[in-house]
């Protein structure tokens, strides 16, 4: 029985659905459902039924759900084990974080980590910290940029420190003349948001509601350049990372301003499964970002 038909298998049982696999697992849906069928042909028995509520296991399927999560972590760990066994550095590291980390605060850290360690394969995997979380709990990354409060359950973590989300306008636009963004202000301007389901929004909708306040989504996408450009051109406002358009700011093409009397901050960390072998390589990207992030963060 192939590894990859059983994570397959247990990726399409977690979600209830053969099209959340086939998302997730970066495959086609029919390629998911050939995987199944393959396995239970071998098998001699029916795994999978569909109901009401998705897909659901056979009695035998449960059996062997069971089984396939250890079968499926021991072969990944005896990889990962036989792969990193060379404490120069030889091996992999399956990283996840935001998009908007991955293109403004990940890319020096990975470039030093590159240089230290030249023979570690790099594998970058985007999305929000809820998707970072699921792939540090399903064991398909490594370490995973988060950020807090979330259930690091089973997870060991290590502070990076605070970040600012603020409020980007074009350059000509009335909050050049504040310092601060009233929470009420933000009923006044079309909004563009990025990433709904990231951190940041969840902070800054949580924030507007208990203020009693309604902003107006006129824009969601979740491309951190496309939020900018829009921005830019005057189609509203929106609330990002200050670290991920400082240079923009310095540069003099748009405004960023904090938002309330007290600013919008979110703590961030690292995290890791907290059993299990860690790799030489792994300790080394983990104590480069806890030395190189904070102070980006920061900005």
């Amino acid at each position: 029985m192939e590894t990859r038909h059983l994570k397959a298998f247990i990726t399409t049982v977690e979600l209830s659905s053969f099209t959340g696999a086939a998302r997730r697992l970066g495959i086609s849906q029919s390629a998911i459902s050939q995987q199944i069928m393959a396995q239970e042909r071998q098998l001699g028995v029916k795994l999978l039924v569909r109901g009401g509520k998705g897909v659901k296991t056979t009695p035998a399927g449960e059996i062997l759900f069971h089984y396939a999560h250890q079968i499926v972590a021991k072969v990944d760990e005896a990889q990962r084990m036989i792969a990193e066994y060379d404490e120069g550095g030889t091996g992999a590291i399956r990283i996840g974080a935001g998009g908007a980390s991955c293109e403004h605060l990940l890319p020096p850290v990975l470039h030093e980590f590159g240089v230290r360690y030249p023979n570690s394969a790099i594998r970058v995997f985007s999305g929000h910290s809820d998707l970072t979380m699921d792939r540090l709990h399903t064991g398909d990354i490594d370490v995973g940029m988060i950020s807090l409060p979330s259930d690091t359950a089973g997870l060991q973590t290590f502070d990076l420190g605070t970040d600012e989300l603020v409020g980007i306008a074009p350059v000509d636009h009335p909050w050049r003349d504040l310092q601060r963004i009233p929470h009420e202000d933000f009923t006044q301007r079309p909004l563009i948001v990025y990433e709904r389901r990231s951190s940041a929004y969840k902070l800054f909708e949580r924030t507007m509601v208990e203020a009693g306040v309604f902003p107006k989504m006129a824009v969601e996408l979740d491309h951190l350049g496309a939020a900018v450009g829009m921005v830019k051109s005057g189609m509203g406002i929106s609330v990002l990372p200050r670290w991920a358009v400082r240079e923009l700011v310095d540069r003099g093409e748009i405004l960023a301003r904090s938002i309330g009397r007290n600013g919008l901050f979110r703590r961030w960390a690292l995290a890791t499964p907290s059993d299990g072998p860690t790799s030489h390589p792994i300790k080394s990207f983990v104590n480069l970002c806890l030395d190189r992030l904070p102070p980006l963060l920061a900005v």
